[in-house]
């Protein structure tokens, strides 16, 4: 193969080889900062508001119904 039947596909841009470490530490980085996010704005289904389904259901009633109080 000659120089001439190489082709041209585009300038390379080296990047910085990194260590297995220097990689898992980088992904445990991440990791802990979504930890402290849900741990500090926690998720959609909080525990604190769920209601049971009879709950639920009552609460219906009473919105459908509210001659019956």
């Amino acid at each position: 193969m000659s120089a001439n039947d190489l082709e041209y596909v585009g300038k390379m841009n080296p990047q910085k080889q990194t260590s297995l470490a220097e990689d898992s530490k980088s992904e445990l980085e991440e990791i802990h900062a979504d930890q402290a996010h849900w741990a500090k704005y926690g998720t959609n289904r909080s525990t604190k508001s769920a209601k049971s389904k009879r709950e639920i259901m009552e609460e219906l009633s009473r919105e459908r119904f509210p001659w019956e109080e």
